[in-house]
């Protein structure tokens, strides 16, 4: 049976996102940003009042939304300029998301309310997001479990001589006969992801154009995502880093394999790397601010060797650690410079420490957690230990 989001849930999202407006209204327009305060994605317009009842005009389709969404006022339209009359308190301050909206479709919002000012309201929405609520949490759980299937069965797979592209196929397969939803969103413009990441060898060090630290080849330069047809040969590193999701919400992960032993190097570097995830796991709790365990995690990898090459080797190198996850995967917070907000009961964070090494591959782990005031709770229970094969 589908599970339709109840209207109190929907109630304590709008009451927190409330708390950060700092406009009349909100006109939501972004299907991920819709489905998070409607509990549908069907394609329309949301007139997001700071006070009252919200209004979703539907295009398409008007009774699936309907049928999904609790919300009293979901209401069937064509063209915009039928919203004023559907909308019929126009504030005199509008937010609108314009981290993701197109051009035209802000011009045509100019067009349809004239009589309002338009600003930037897409971070009192990714706010109101980085904390979620139990409803939310419970569904990070199941995708984190589909997570652990996946690395369990890696062992069972893995063998010398096989292509990235017939584990990827695997993978998929126990993720999706799991629960997986298939689709995986990513908020930030022409940024696109399929599952994740299986990587051999030098792979995982191969220049990308995604903002994470894992290298990737891909089958072709039009979709450099997820696997190629490079054969794994004994001894080598594999790092498998894939984002599961279940009813919208994704958990990420990541485990390292071999066939045979890896190079002492690499084992050392992976040994450096759950020592510092365990510290990591330490510093999240509420209250605690990313920016200064970004600061502090730099100074204790400073002088050691894997410093050149701590998230992503060569131009791949990326400046954080951890990432907000939830609907999308690249939420907010960050562990990173400049994000000096303290964490609040509820953030969700995938938590990310990799060394790699140019012609080699790399090292590392992944981990998505639940933060709190006391600590945190870890959502994966694969072994976070290397896996030789």
């Amino acid at each position: 049976m589908t599970d339709h989001v109840p209207r109190e849930e929907l109630e304590r999202r709008w009451s927190r996102l409330r708390r950060h407006m700092e406009c009349d209204a909100l006109l939501v327009l972004q299907n991920v940003d819709q489905f998070y305060l409607t509990g549908t994605v069907q394609d329309g317009v949301l007139w997001f009042p700071a006070d009252g009842e919200p209004v979703f005009a539907v295009r398409k389709s008007h009774s699936r939304a309907v049928a999904e969404s609790p919300l009293r006022q979901v209401v069937p339209f064509r063209r915009y300029s039928e919203l004023p009359e559907l909308i019929p308190h126009a504030g005199a301050v509008l937010g609108l998301e314009l981290d993701v909206l197109p051009v035209s479709m802000y011009r045509q919002v100019e067009k349809t309310f004239p009589g309002s000012t338009l600003v930037d309201g897409s971070m009192w929405i990714r706010r109101a997001r980085s904390v979620k609520t139990a409803y939310e949490q419970e569904r990070i759980r199941r995708a984190a479990s589909m997570l652990d299937a996946a690395f369990l069965d890696i062992p069972t797979r893995l063998r010398e001589g096989m292509e990235e592209l017939e584990l990827a196929v695997r993978i998929e397969q126990v993720m999706r006969e799991a629960g997986h939803q298939g689709l995986i969103r990513v908020r930030r413009f022409n940024m696109e992801l399929y599952f994740g990441a299986v990587a051999f060898g030098d792979t995982s060090a191969y220049p990308h154009n995604f903002d994470g630290a894992v290298g990737v080849r891909g089958l072709y330069p039009a979709v450099p995502l997820m696997a190629s047809r490079r054969k794994l040969a004994r001894g080598e590193p594999v790092m498998i880093d894939i984002v599961a999701g279940c009813d919208g919400y994704l958990a990420d992960g990541s485990r390292a394999y071999s066939v045979g032993a890896p190079s002492a190097a690499i084992l050392d570097t992976h040994r450096f790397i759950l020592d510092l995830n365990a510290w990591l796991e330490e510093q999240l709790r509420a209250g605690t601010v990313p920016s200064e365990i970004y600061r502090i995690a730099r100074q204790r990898i400073e002088n050691t060797p894997y410093s050149p090459h701590f998230m992503g080797a060569a131009e791949n190198q990326v400046r954080f650690i951890a990432h907000g996850i939830g609907l999308e995967i690249d939420e907010l917070p960050v562990i990173a410079p400049r994000f000096d907000e303290p964490f609040e009961t509820g953030t969700v964070m995938a938590v990310e420490p990799k060394v790699f090494y140019p012609d080699i591959g790399g090292a590392g782990v992944e981990n998505t957690f639940i933060l709190n005031d006391g600590g945190c709770e870890r959502l994966l229970h694969a072994p976070m230990e290397w896996v030789s094969v």
